[in-house]
């Protein structure tokens, strides 16, 4: 995601930092910023090599020096140049909303520097915005939903005698420059018969500018949260075999670091016990997969899993609080009661697990002083030792959430669809019957201090780190990508 410079952000990422660091040993500063694989390239990689297509190379613009500033905009000369070393036939692009400008422009630049060169969008914002997208001159199809059918499809039609418009999932322009939508759909394919990810599609060096591998467990989540847009992969959870999951695990940290910690990508890790403990006890008996997840609060409730996770090697938990408004929670993410959260963050600390919330400023029914209540509530939890941290995040009403999709039903006037603003660092690109962008942006401000603050206490867990070390604490929050 694009940086935005946010001043207030300086000492709420260095404590932020100080926090986390001290629950994780092992971590190394980034030699660039680059924190995670995109997990996706590696997961399509080893589709498309299942189905024959060997070469295939990774344009990173991410982490080169100059190339993305602030969001919205990108050096074209940095991008021309890269194109030059990185020739191909065909390229894909899977932006998230708000960097959906860059990749557009990055898009045109491949047209001029290859115009026979086939540009292919997908993932969650490309899937909403199909026919948005597909309307750019720069972009030859979209593919929506999961592509690991139809994006070797495509391919397949695109160098043989098939024709893209028999494509399932596809959006593109006719000859005639009218956006279409093919209407056949595709199962979405089982975890089990998923290819295993090609592992390699980045240099060995990349592992010196990661703060820690990604790693998925199960696809789909059931919650439909308003402001989420996973409902892209899928509602019910799908479990990839335990075997499947430790090979990968082997297979990223041989090429990139064996001493890389992982995250576990799945939406809600804890979500089922049964399948949670069977992972757990595996990780367990490997003994040195020291990681991180995230999942909700109401899924904390198992002692076992509480036991399990300390024991197989869990660093840290983020759980997605949001807000302290219960109203707020009835109305965006159902099944959340806020009554027991003191005493399962109490339990999840006495197990010697550290936790960090998830904390969304913003919701529509909110007025400025509730807004705030939350941000001191989060802040209270950390000074009880409850917490160990808290991102802080401004409410973005996503491409593909319900938010976006009916923003009335939930009281919100969307203001603009310039997507290169949509970033949760930035004013909101709504306002409310409580609020206007400013005054929720104040707020925003506000509580970026105050968590900043809070979270300058000493460690719970750990040691602080040593004076002379403090300098590489939160480096990465201007002039990098966060």
């Amino acid at each position: 995601m694009s940086t935005v410079s946010v001043p207030e952000r300086q000492a709420f990422w260095r404590n932020f930092d100080i926090q986390y660091r001290s629950t994780h040993a092992e971590l190394r500063p980034m030699k660039r910023v680059m924190w995670e694989l995109p997990h996706w390239m590696h997961w399509l990689g080893g589709v498309l090599e299942t189905h024959g297509y060997t070469s295939m190379d990774v344009l990173d613009l991410y982490t080169e020096p100059g190339a993305v500033g602030v969001a919205g905009s990108v050096d074209d000369s940095v991008v021309r140049a890269a194109l030059r070393e990185h020739p191909g036939d065909v390229y894909l692009f899977s932006p998230m909303t708000v960097n959906l400008p860059i990749a557009l422009q990055i898009a045109h630049a491949v047209k001029d520097a290859f115009p026979r060169s086939v540009t292919v969008f997908g993932g969650i914002a490309a899937t909403p915005l199909r026919r948005i997208v597909a309307a750019d001159p720069s972009v030859d199809y979209v593919v929506t939903d999961r592509g690991e059918i139809a994006l070797p499809a495509l391919l397949d039609a695109l160098r043989g005698p098939g024709e893209p418009d028999a494509v399932g999932h596809l959006t593109y322009r006719d000859r005639d420059g009218i956006v279409r939508s093919t209407g056949l759909r595709y199962p979405d394919l089982p975890v089990a018969e998923l290819p295993f990810p090609k592992v390699d599609l980045f240099p060995r060096s990349t592992g010196e500018d990661l703060r820690y591998l990604r790693q998925v467990y199960a696809l789909g989540c059931p919650y439909k949260c308003s402001f989420c847009t996973i409902q892209t992969i899928g509602r019910k959870a799908e479990y990839f075999a335990i075997d499947r999951v430790l090979a990968e695990i082997h297979a990223y940290r041989e090429r990139y670091g064996e001493h890389h910690h992982l995250y576990w990508g799945d939406e809600t890790f804890t979500l089922h016990p049964e399948h949670t403990l069977e992972l757990l006890s595996a990780l367990e008996a490997e003994g040195d997969i020291a990681y991180d997840c995230q999942t909700r609060l109401n899924c904390l409730g198992d002692p076992k899993v509480l036991r399990g996770l300390k024991a197989s090697g869990c660093r840290w938990i983020e759980i997605g609080l949001e807000t302290a408004g219960q109203d707020s929670h009835h109305l965006h993410k159902h099944h959340m009661k806020l009554d027991p959260t003191e005493e399962t963050l109490k339990k999840i600390r006495d197990e010697g697990l550290a936790a960090c919330a998830f904390t969304v400023n913003g919701f529509p029914e909110q007025t400025p002083d509730q807004m705030r209540r939350s941000v001191e509530w989060v802040c209270g939890l950390i000074e009880k030792d409850l917490l160990q941290a808290s991102y802080l995040f401004g409410l973005v009403p996503y491409p593909g959430s319900a938010l976006y999709q009916a923003p009335e039903q939930y009281g919100m006037k969307l203001l603009h669809h310039e997507y290169g603003l949509y970033h949760e660092d930035m004013p909101p690109v709504y306002e409310t019957p409580h609020a206007k962008p400013d005054e929720i942006y104040e707020v925003f401000l506000e509580g970026v201090e105050w968590l900043g603050e809070a979270m300058g206490k000493r460690p719970h867990f750990g040691e602080p780190p040593a004076e002379e070390e403090l300098g590489s604490y939160g480096n990465f929050w201007d002039g990098a990508h966060v």
